[in-house]
C-alpha cells in the first residue's frame, strides 16, 4: 500500500473522529415546514433530501455525505437511525441497523467482489461476527444504489463539498500537529511486512483459485492496542480468517496523535499469500 493512500486513509479516519462544531458550518433548508418533503445543505452533513420536522430530517431520507458515503434509510431527531444503507466509494455497502448514525444493531456488510458478512455492532463497531460467505447466498441481492434525480444547484453544492473535504484532509495530513501511529518505529508499510512474515497460510490454499489479497481494516486506539479487525476485500473466507488472525497478533503500538492529543485512528493494512 502506498503512503500516500494510507495518510488519507488516516486522516478520514481522524476526522470522522473529531469535533466539527469549531467550524462555521453553512445551513440551508428549502422545503415544507413544519413538517413534509425538504432538502437541507449542510457543510458538515453533507446534502439531505427527504422528510423533515421543522427543518431537521425525520423519517426516509437519502444524504450524499462530506467524505463520499451515500446513507438511504431512516433518520430520527436528525440522526441516522432505524433500518438504513450506507453506502462507500469503494463499494462496499452496509445494510441494518443504525442508531445516531453508526451502525447499531444486526447489519450486513456487502463487499465489492461479491463476498459478504454479517455482524453485531454497537456504536459502530463490530462486537460479533455472525457470518461469513466467499459469495452471496442463492437468492440474496446486494442492495442497489438509491438513484435521485439531483437539480443542477444540488450538484454543484456536492462538487464544492467533495473540493472542501480534500483540502481539508491534505491541510490535516501536511499538519505538524498530525503524527501517525508508529509500528515500531515505522509506519503502515513495515507493519504490512511484519504482518506478512507472521500469516500462516491455510493447507486447502490454491493461489490459481481467486485473489491471493486480504485488505484488513483496524483500529489503533489511544492505548496502542488494535480493535475492530475485520477483513473488507477478500475472495476466500479462510484466507480473510488467517488475516484477521494475523493482524490480531499485533505487539502495542504508538498511538496516532493529533495537536498533541492521543486518537484512535483507521487503517487498513494488504495481507498477501502465496508470495509473488
Amino acid at each position: 500500500m502506498k503512503l500516500r493512500t494510507a495518510l488519507l486513509t488516516l486522516a478520514l479516519a481522524v476526522l470522522s473522529s473529531m469535533s466539527l462544531s469549531a467550524q462555521e458550518e453553512v445551513l440551508r433548508y428549502e422545503g415544507q415546514w413544519p413538517k413534509g418533503e425538504g432538502i437541507l445543505y449542510s457543510s458538515r452533513d453533507g446534502l439531505i433530501i427527504g422528510t423533515f420536522s421543522k427543518g431537521v430530517p425525520e423519517g426516509k431520507c437519502v444524504c450524499y455525505r462530506p467524505n463520499g458515503e451515500v446513507y438511504w434509510g431512516n433518520y430520527r431527531k436528525g440522526k441516522a437511525t432505524g433500518q438504513g444503507r450506507l453506502y462507500r466509494d469503494n463499494g462496499i455497502v452496509f445494510a441494518g441497523d443504525f442508531k445516531n448514525g453508526k451502525y447499531h444493531g444486526t447489519d450486513t456488510l456487502y463487499r465489492a467482489n461479491g463476498s459478504m458478512f454479517v455482524g453485531k455492532f454497537r456504536r459502530g463497531k463490530l462486537k460479533t461476527k455472525m457470518t461469513e460467505n466467499a459469495s452471496l447466498p442463492s437468492g440474496l441481492v446486494k442492495p442497489s444504489y438509491p438513484m435521485v434525480d439531483l437539480k443542477y444547484k444540488q450538484e454543484e453544492f456536492l462538487k464544492e463539498l467533495e473540493i472542501r473535504w480534500e483540502q481539508r484532509n491534505l491541510n490535516l495530513i501536511e499538519s505538524a500537529g498530525f503524527i501517525t501511529p508508529r509500528f515500531q518505529g515505522g509506519n503502515i508499510d513495515d507493519f504490512a511486512l511484519w504482518v506478512n512474515s507472521q500469516v500462516e497460510t491455510p493447507s486447502s490454499f490454491n493461489p490459481e483459485n481467486g485473489s491471493r489479497t486480504v485488505l484488513v481494516e483496524f483500529t489503533v486506539q489511544t492505548d496502542g492496542t488494535l480493535a475492530d479487525i475485520h477483513a473488507v476485500f477478500g475472495s476466500n473466507v479462510e484466507l480473510n480468517s488467517a488475516a484477521e488472525k494475523a493482524v490480531s497478533k499485533s505487539p502495542l503500538w504508538e498511538p496516532g496523535t493529533f495537536a498533541g492529543e492521543k486518537k484512535s485512528t483507521r487503517l487498513t493494512v494488504a495481507v498477501v499469500f502465496g508470495g509473488e
